[in-house]
């Protein structure tokens, strides 16, 4: 019996001691095929850099470490350096290509590496491929003329591999600095930090080019952003994007917030402004862009949406008319005509803003007080925004439809509509504001008119208008009850109004008509005002509107 055990125990250790030799040598001759491929892949990702660039990019790195068992391939501190003399050779050869780049990664990971299937059938297949940390420079030069016959990813590796697979592609923490090289030298500069990119599925072979269910040989691209800050070149204000999520795939674009910050409390920003501007304040929350191109994004810079929604916001606007006016005029300055000279071409078919508030301050030189008015729960339809000559082209027009509360009771709703075809400015303005007590208004008249509305019932303030940047003409219905105003004076280092008292009575009783209709008559204003060509669209808008209310409530000639 026990010389059983013995032959059985020997028998055992014999097995286990082969087993370890084989494990041994498997172990051994992976080490040693890992530390050939080694070699080899440390050579020929080398030698692909500087084939494939026409000796542009070198690749350096501190280590490269192959497992062949566990399929990783680990490269640390890895960098994509430019050679400054090609480049320069490259140029003069009109070979140089506009966008070039520089490329630096703590390390570089490669998962689920097929290795054998590399080196035996030339094919490049891999899990994921991680970047942590990089570093990227992009140059994008609009002097280079590449005259160079175009190739695409597939032709560019074939000679070396047949394919390359890789699961996912994700770049975490990337730091991304872009510059934009102008003809004329000058350089726009953009820097964005955290920014993280996955691409899901990504193949280069000879038809994943052609294949309709990818994008640029992937089936989604995600990028994310937690914040990019900029500061605007008056230094006047920061601008603000937060929490940027975009997917190819759904080809959907979101944004957390967008805000425009001022640098400066009010005060300060009329020192740092010197002349009269408009100073913004404002906030656009949960924005989604919906069924966005990325193609003609990517390839063509071209915005190209089906739908854009502002889920709510709030814009602060103050203005101080106690400046002197700034050097020029403003002609050219219709949103229409700005919009037209945009450098980016622009396409959404619908633009949906909901849920804000806008507060617009101005400071009366005569009264050296602040006059405000609100709008509240606004509500905007834009259609057909486009700067595309093409679709121009279609439909020349973009139009807005536009709901709101004005000053806490009234009821407007407001129709524009621009022509993008006429250069000069050509514009068009309907709307309606209906049940408003006129006293919600005194915060803005009595300011900046030195007039206070001691009572009056508006019923109906139905209006149109067109115009052009010289001038606009229109129709006022303008229905109310019971009209009686208060003359104000303002005494000097006081904030206070002070009623005129004979003046108020002989307007009330002379020259303000205290309703309409009366006596059965309907009066109907047609205003026409020339611009003030150092004032803006919505102050010509505002003018000829409160000339029809004027010529209603107290006639054609009023001395008032």
């Amino acid at each position: 019996m026990m010389e059983k055990r013995s032959i059985f125990k020997r028998l055992w250790v014999k097995i286990l001691l082969s087993f370890g030799i084989l494990i041994l040598l498997l172990l051994g001759t992976a080490w040693f095929i890992g530390q050939r491929w080694n070699k080899q892949i440390q050579w020929q990702l080398r030698a692909y850099v500087q084939e494939m660039s026409d000796s542009l990019y070198t690749l350096r790195y501190k280590e490269l470490a192959l497992n062949p068992i566990t399929g990783s391939l680990t490269i640390e501190k890895v960098s994509l350096i430019r050679d400054p003399d090609v480049y320069k050779r490259l140029q003069e050869r009109q070979k140089a290509p506009k966008l070039i780049y520089s490329f630096t990664a703590d390390k570089i990971d490669l998962n689920y590496f097929r290795v054998w299937r590399y080196f035996i059938k030339k094919e490049l297949n891999a899990g994921s491929l991680i970047v942590d940390n990089p570093i990227v420079m992009l140059e994008y030069n609009m002097s280079n003329k590449d005259t160079s016959a175009p190739r695409n990813a597939y032709q560019n590796i074939s000679s070396k591999i047949k394919s390359l697979y890789l699961g996912t592609l994700r770049f975490d923490h990337i730091n991304l600095k872009y510059t934009v090289v102008k003809p004329d030298s000058g350089l726009v500069m953009t820097h964005l930090e955290d920014l993280r990119v996955q691409v899901k599925d990504f193949l280069i072979d000879s038809m994943a080019l052609e294949d309709p269910t990818r994008f640029l040989y992937a089936r989604n691209y995600e990028f994310g952003l937690k914040e990019y800050r900029y500061r605007t070149p008056d230094s006047l204000y920061w601008m603000h994007v937060k929490n940027v999520a975009y997917s190819a795939e759904e080809q959907t674009l979101r944004i957390g917030q967008f805000a425009v910050e001022p640098r400066y409390n009010r005060a300060q920003f009329d020192i740092k402004a010197k002349t009269q501007r408009d100073r913004f304040d404002m906030q656009l929350n949960d924005i989604e862009l919906a069924q966005l191109k990325p193609r003609m994004l990517l390839e063509q810079q071209v915005i190209w949406a089906n739908k854009l929604t502002i889920s709510s916001g709030n814009l602060d606007i103050y203005h101080n008319r106690k400046l002197p006016d700034g050097p020029g005029n403003k002609l050219g300055g219709y949103p229409n005509q700005i919009f037209k000279r945009l450098a980016i071409p622009i396409y959404i078919d619908t633009l949906i803003g909901k849920k804000t508030d806008l507060l617009y301050t101005e400071i009366s030189p005569k009264s050296e007080e602040a006059g405000k008015l609100s709008f509240k729960h606004v509500h905007g339809t834009f259609r057909n925004v486009t700067n595309i000559d093409s679709m121009v082209a279609k439909n020349p027009n973009i139009t807005i439809d536009l709901n709101a509360i004005l000053m806490n009771s009234g009821k407007l709703a407001a129709h524009f509509d621009f022509s993008m075809r006429d250069s000069s400015g050509q514009f068009g303005v309907s709307g309606q504001l209906k049940d408003m007590d006129g006293r919600e208004l005194n915060p803005v008249l009595k300011p900046l008119g030195m007039v206070e509305i001691k009572s009056c019932q508006i019923h109906d303030l139905t209006f149109s208008m067109t115009g052009n940047e010289r001038r606009a003409a229109g129709r006022v219905k303008f229905l109310y009850s019971n009209l009686k105003v208060n003359i104000l004076k303002k005494e000097d280092g006081s904030h206070e109004f002070k009623k005129k008292g004979l003046m108020s009575f002989l307007a009330n009783a002379l020259v303000i008509k205290d309703a309409n209709p009366e006596k059965g008559e309907t009066r109907l204003a047609n205003p026409r005002y020339e611009r003030d060509i150092r004032k803006s669209f919505f102050n010509l808008v505002w003018k000829t509107l409160f000339t029809g209310i004027k010529e209603t409530a107290l006639g054609e000639n009023s001395p008032i």
